[in-house]
């Protein structure tokens, strides 16, 4: 399979001085190499969301069981804020 892509000069260049450090041996392998890159970070955010998701709808349960209340950003920036004042 072929591809023909198209780089703004500064991606271009920056993609050229990684061929010519001798950390790729050409464009077509540093361009791999980035997709499989951002592949893994995709799927690592997507993994995180999936988490943070379940961390909140935990956190919703325990809030209707009445487990823990709801967190009042506005009371919490008070607080931290007074706290800060004291020291």
């Amino acid at each position: 399979m072929s591809t023909n892509i198209s780089l703004t000069p500064e991606l271009e260049e920056y993609a050229r001085n990684q061929v010519a450090g001798g950390l790729y041996g050409s464009i077509s392998e540093f361009m791999r190499d980035a997709v499989r890159m951002h592949r893994k970070k995709n799927l690592e955010y997507r993994l995180y969301l999936h988490e943070m998701h379940k961390e909140l709808a935990q956190a919703s349960e325990q809030i209707d069981q009445g487990e823990i209340s709801p967190l009042n950003i506005k009371e919490m920036t008070e607080h931290v804020f007074s706290e800060h004042e004291n020291e």
